[in-house]
């Protein structure tokens, strides 16, 4: 496959060169111009080919590079046990924000569903950073007092557990998945393994010591979607 730049009426169109029958024609969200064409193709046959084509592109170009928002494929995400419908925007720049029940996603046009869905990914993970050390710092005098040294809090991808505290290496590992999580259901988890930091079983003394934090744990508990 090979790609080529033809510039016809101050219009920019990329052609791209590779083993079909019949050239394709397609205007993306961003407004660029694409053509697929065999490498037997002249340009004189595409640039015939573009013009009968014209008054459909630039009827294209402006219905696209004119609309005010968006939907991805990627129609709802789960965002802190609420399904957020995904409206995706045009800016020049990144800016994401929940209102009601949409994700407004503003990027620029040249993103691809993919790299705009990546974008929010990234922005919900932060949300999700911020409410753990929130809840941290909340429970976090308790065992203080106890004697424990603060710990290195890190995330990852885990499909077996909500969270690993390893009090030896002073360290509470918490899985990604939690931004998909109601509140109550995080905090549990998070009181479960600061827990761990006095008691690393899940004794009689351990759950004592969760219940004595968080009395409604179990309820929390059983928000887990």
């Amino acid at each position: 496959m090979t790609v080529e730049t033809l510039n016809m009426k101050d219009l920019e169109i990329t052609i791209i060169r590779k083993p079909i029958k019949n050239m394709y024609l397609r205007v993306r969200r961003s407004g660029d111009v694409e053509i697929s064409a065999s490498p037997h193709i002249t340009q004189e046959m595409i640039e015939s080919f573009v013009l009968a084509k014209w008054s459909w592109i630039m009827a294209k170009r402006q219905a696209v590079l004119s609309a005010p928002s968006q939907t991805l494929e990627t129609d709802e995400i789960l965002y802190f046990g609420s399904p957020l419908k995904v409206k995706r925007l045009s800016h020049s720049r990144v800016a994401i924000k929940v209102e009601e029940d949409q994700l407004l996603l503003s990027v620029p046009r040249a993103y691809s569903d993919e790299k705009a869905i990546v974008a929010a990914k990234n922005w919900m993970f932060k949300q999700l950073q911020q409410k753990i050390t929130d809840y941290i710092t909340y429970y976090w005098p308790y065992f203080e007092k106890q004697g424990i040294l603060p710990v290195e809090i890190k995330y990852r991808q885990m499909t077996s557990t909500w969270g690993v505290c390893r009090p030896t290496r002073g360290t509470i590992t918490f899985n990604k998945n939690l931004i998909h999580q109601p509140d109550a259901f995080i905090e549990y988890v998070v009181v479960h393994e600061l827990s761990h930091l006095l008691q690393p079983n899940h004794s009689h003394r351990f759950y004592e010591l969760v219940e004595f934090l968080l009395p409604q744990w179990k309820e929390f508990e059983s928000k887990k979607v």
